[in-house]
């Protein structure tokens, strides 16, 4: 009898021929749609699904965006290259200006400051077609930093053993932490969204900071307000027991971070660069912070970067929904996307109000709705916050999240442990 498995292969290997550019196609803009709008986890989950449609281009290119988001940074670093190097005529020039700007972004949290300013330079002289005028502004003021900073050797963070650390709350009510600088000890603002760490000019010259020949724009958070600020060099600061050396500060004007209203300032903020580097954090509600040496296993998955912004996966009203993680903010913000996504509901029960939102730079007024109540769930746990304000415009043109998650909803817990490693946000 004939063998007939060679016909078999042959009809195969036709059919795939005949479906799969089309299919391909279809498959490549879904996850460009998902990467689009920063839902990382979507985007991982039907790439792993999809990934024997795409060629090989394709998946190397949306894996490289993936290990940028979960923090994989060094497997980021070498899939562009290999893209740039192996793929290129696969892609536009605003797609390589995309992966560029990825590719920088992996080598600023790996603190290769040199190699990030290199990128910034590329893209502004090669790729400013692929670039809108906001971005170009974007990445001028970006090389500045990187390039005051090219000198400076990467942060390193020193942990030997288990570390545990009394957290306080301010007048605001964001968490406090003990910094150690020489003989001295500060209360320092723990912030996961502050994407470097800042300190007012006062206390910059008490700490005795490395200032750099360099002044820069940036945001607040909070508010979109623009303001000037400078860069300078921390040689070596402990947390309980933890050595990190070289860290970097904004060095802001005083009047930046003082909230005239409540009569306070916000003299030293922790920010992303040093808190990533601990790996893994648990915040206690009973006052204690543990950095341990080893990390905790689990199987959530919740956790993605923004750039350097963190950002957690929940579901809400049967849709899973990301949202920037912010324990510098009091209170939990719904951002003019879920507006939009729930607008009759919102409508109908909440109730219009203008409210004034305070940060780094000053404060400014914004029309909200408040809803009664705000429902969310991280694993297995429910949590409930009331009278939520959602915003019914963009604070930045680029914003694509749905809130910005703040310590009402972290103060839930009693226990909130980070996992900048495995990448999971677990509350017990």
């Amino acid at each position: 009898m004939r063998n007939k498995l060679p016909v078999l292969i042959a009809g195969v290997l036709l059919l795939m021929k005949c479906v799969a550019p089309g299919t391909r196609r279809n498959l490549d803009a879904k996850l460009q749609a998902l990467l689009h709008q920063k839902e990382f986890f979507k985007l991982e989950t039907q790439l792993n699904a999809g990934k024997d449609i795409l060629d090989a281009g394709q998946q190397l290119y949306f894996r490289a965006f993936i290990d940028n988001a979960f923090n994989r940074n060094e497997a980021s670093v070498t899939a562009i290259d290999t893209l740039l190097n192996q793929y290129a005529s696969q892609f536009n020039e605003a797609a390589k200006a995309a992966l560029l700007q990825s590719q920088e972004d992996a080598y600023f949290k790996l603190f290769e400051y040199a190699k990030a300013a290199e990128i910034d330079s590329m893209l502004l002289s090669g790729y400013s077609k692929g670039l809108d005028s906001e971005k170009i502004h974007d990445i001028q003021n970006t090389l500045l930093v990187r390039k005051a900073l090219r000198n400076t050797p990467p942060q390193r963070t020193f942990i030997t053993n288990n570390t545990n650390i009394r957290w306080t709350r301010d007048g605001i009510g964001l968490v406090e932490i003990p910094v150690k600088h020489d003989t001295s000890t500060y209360s320092c603002i723990f912030d996961t969204r502050a994407n470097i760490s800042s300190i007012t000019e006062t206390y910059a010259a008490r700490l005795g900071l490395q200032m750099l020949p360099v002044s820069y724009k940036q945001s607040s958070g909070a508010t979109g307000i623009t303001f000037k600020t400078g860069l300078g060099i921390a040689d070596s600061l402990y947390i309980g027991n933890i050595l990190v050396r070289h860290v970097v500060f904004q060095v802001m004007p005083d009047s930046v971070l003082y909230l005239a209203q409540l009569n306070m300032s916000l003299n030293i903020i922790i920010g992303f660069p040093v808190i990533a580097q601990l790996k893994e954090v648990h915040i206690l509600k009973d006052g204690w912070m543990i950095i341990p040496l080893f990390e905790t296993a689990s199987d959530l998955h919740n956790f993605a970067l923004n750039g350097p912004n963190p950002v957690i996966s929940l579901l809400t009203g049967g849709d899973t929904l990301c949202f920037n993680f912010d324990l510098g903010a009091t209170t939990t913000d719904l951002y003019e996307a879920y507006f939009e996504r729930y607008k009759p509901r919102i409508v109908k029960e909440g109730h219009k109000k203008t409210i004034q939102y305070g940060g780094a730079g000053g404060i400014q007024k914004k029309e909200v709705y408040v809803i009664p109540s705000l429902e969310l769930m991280i694993g297995h746990k429910k949590v409930i916050l009331d009278s939520v304000d959602v915003l019914t415009q963009k604070i930045f043109p680029e914003e694509k999240l749905y809130g910005n998650i703040g310590n009402d909803f972290a103060s839930q817990f009693n226990e909130l442990i980070l996992n900048f490693d495995k990448m999971y946000i677990k509350g017990n």
